[in-house]
This record gives C-alpha cells, sequence and structure tokens, in this order.
C-alpha cells in the first residue's frame, strides 16, 4: 500500500467508519493522511474509487475498504482494512470483531449500558457538521480500547500458570503478573475467590459480588502477619486490599502471592 495522502470516510462517520479510520493512521502509512468526508456512498470529488493510490476511502466509494457490496457479517471497513495492514495482531483481531459485530447489530441479550456507539453518537450530536472533530476526538479512544485489548491477551497468558486452591467457599485461583490478573476471567473459570500480585508489589483478594465470602478473618490475620502494611478491607468483606493505582500504598506487603494464599486457605 502506498503512503495515502488523503483518507476518505462518511459523514456522521460510525464506529466502523472511525475505526478502519484510526487502524490506517495506527498501523498502516497514513499517520499524517488528511481527512475528508462525503454522504455515503460516494467518493471524494466523485472520483472512481480506488483509482488514485493516493486517496484511500474507508466505509464508501464500494472500494476495497468498504464491506457494503456484500452481506457477509463477518466483514466491515475495519475489518477489510486491519486485514491489510496488521493481519498478525491478535489484540486488533479481538477490538475488530467487536466492532464488526456492532456493526451488524449483532448484540448480546441483556441490559446494554453505554457504549462506545453512543459515545460517537454524541459525538455526532455536538458536531453535525464537523466529522473532522469527531474522528480527531475517536482517535484517542481507539487506542485506549487497543490497549485494553493487549492487556487482556497479557491476563490470559499469566492465567495460564495460575495457582488453584481450595478455600472455605470454593474454589480460589491466584495470579502474579506484571497487570496483577484479572478476576473476571478467574470467576469465568469457575472460581469464587481471586488473589493476586502485580510488578509493583499491588496485592488484592476479591470475592464474586454474589457470594457468601468474608474476608474479615482474613483481614485480621493479616494485621497481625503483616501488620506494618496497608492493607484496607472493603465494606462488603468481599474485597481486600493492598495498594491500587487510585489508593498507592505508604507501605506495600512484604508477603509473597504463595504466602497470602496460605492465609487465605487456612481461614
Amino acid at each position: 500500500m502506498e503512503t495515502p495522502l488523503t483518507i476518505v470516510g462518511h459523514l456522521a462517520p460510525d464506529l466502523d467508519c472511525l475505526t478502519a479510520i484510526w487502524l490506517l493512521m495506527r498501523f498502516g502509512p497514513a499517520k499524517d493522511a488528511d481527512l475528508q468526508f462525503v454522504p455515503a456512498g460516494r467518493t471524494w470529488r466523485d472520483q472512481p474509487v480506488d483509482s488514485d493510490p493516493h486517496i484511500i476511502h474507508v466505509d464508501t466509494g464500494g472500494g476495497r475498504f468498504d464491506h457494503h457490496q456484500t452481506n457477509d457479517p463477518t466483514l466491515s471497513a475495519a475489518e477489510l482494512v486491519r486485514r491489510a495492514v496488521a493481519p498478525n495482531d491478535e489484540a486488533l483481531r479481538r477490538l475488530v470483531d467487536q466492532v464488526t459485530r456492532i456493526d451488524h447489530a449483532d448484540y448480546r441479550p441483556g441490559h446494554v449500558f453505554f457504549n462506545i456507539t453512543d459515545l460517537i453518537a454524541g459525538y455526532n450530536a455536538l458536531y453535525p457538521n464537523r466529522p473532522h472533530h469527531v474522528a480527531q476526538a475517536m482517535l484517542a479512544n481507539l487506542d485506549a480500547w487497543y490497549e485494553h485489548e493487549v492487556r487482556q491477551l497479557r491476563f490470559e497468558q499469566a492465567f495460564q500458570h495460575r495457582l488453584e486452591f481450595d478455600t472455605p467457599w470454593g474454589l480460589g485461583i491466584a495470579v502474579q503478573s506484571a497487570d496483577g490478573g484479572s478476576s473476571r476471567l478467574a470467576f469465568s473459570y469457575g472460581a469464587v475467590l481471586f488473589a493476586y500480585r502485580d510488578r509493583r508489589g499491588y496485592m488484592g483478594v476479591t470475592a464474586q459480588r454474589r457470594s457468601n465470602v468474608d474476608l474479615q478473618p482474613v483481614y485480621e490475620t493479616l494485621r497481625q502477619c503483616d501488620s506494618q502494611a496497608d492493607w484496607y478491607l472493603h465494606p462488603s468483606h468481599r474485597l481486600l486490599l493492598c495498594g491500587t493505582p487510585k489508593a498507592p500504598p505508604r507501605h506495600f506487603s512484604q508477603l509473597s502471592l504463595e504466602e497470602l494464599v496460605e492465609i487465605i486457605r487456612r481461614q
């Protein structure tokens, strides 16, 4: 792909269009490309689509990065761009898979909270005649989403080395990794309690919200054997922390993750 000087999307750009633009600018050869927007289905200055290698159309015009000429639910403009610029990036594949599902209205059942498409709709309402503003505002949001997917991959890799143990309430899982691991992943695996230690020395124990876990005895033991550390017990008694990005500890725990697990097991 030659370096595009212009990326063309459609007016009132949606998630698919914006993600395709972001992919070209962040992972493709179009970091400094100019952005232009046309009515959906049209091309820039009505030129034949893909006739100029320096002008790339996404989600409009019927070209190589427009999926509207097919009814394939696995395709989107973002997916077509991803295959062209970063086909082997697993975090991107996951992100774009969600974008494609949203673009095809493949929603999961249940209550839907405010989501990224609502955010884009808000930007389009704020800037109805300024799609450039919408695109520029969304670039950082997509950067953050990608970083989230990268972290999820690290969680899953660390989870392969998990420590499983018995607790008075059921299965416990402990993970030590750079990011500390994911309680959501542990709970989906069947754990009722999750313990972690991260690269900063932050430690924590969390239990499923609907469980009957009571971490008060664990907290009392820690106050005795790890008295210098800043352990905090949440009022729910299902969350026990020593250090978070919101509240860095003045005094870190000196316990290893294995020692913390042994304290939990003894309750």
